[in-house]
């Protein structure tokens, strides 16, 4: 379970994150997730760099990077990119 300030850092990320037109795949965020919750937001961060030159790079760096911003543990990170499509989608 998720500490009052970090599910409060957390709210912060999501609004930093805001609506936008995400082109990340399923496939991208289920392996972003689980390299998160395995080796650590770095480790993320390297995965989503090698998707050199593609909008999935660009919009998934962008997420980690806020979520890095935020200090959110790899926990969080995991919920946030669960829940990217509705956070992007403007309905959250």
């Amino acid at each position: 379970m998720l500490s009052s300030k970090e599910l409060e850092n957390m709210g912060k990320a999501i609004e930093e994150i805001g609506a936008a037109k995400a082109c990340i795949t399923g496939q991208i965020v289920a392996e972003t997730k689980k390299i998160v919750l395995e080796k650590g937001l770095d480790a993320a961060e390297l995965y989503a760099s090698q998707l050199t030159g593609t909008d999935e790079n660009t919009e998934l760096s962008r997420v980690l990077e806020i979520c890095r911003k935020n200090k959110l543990s790899q926990q969080a990170i995991a919920q946030v990119l669960d829940k990217l499509n509705v956070i992007e989608s403007g309905k959250w």
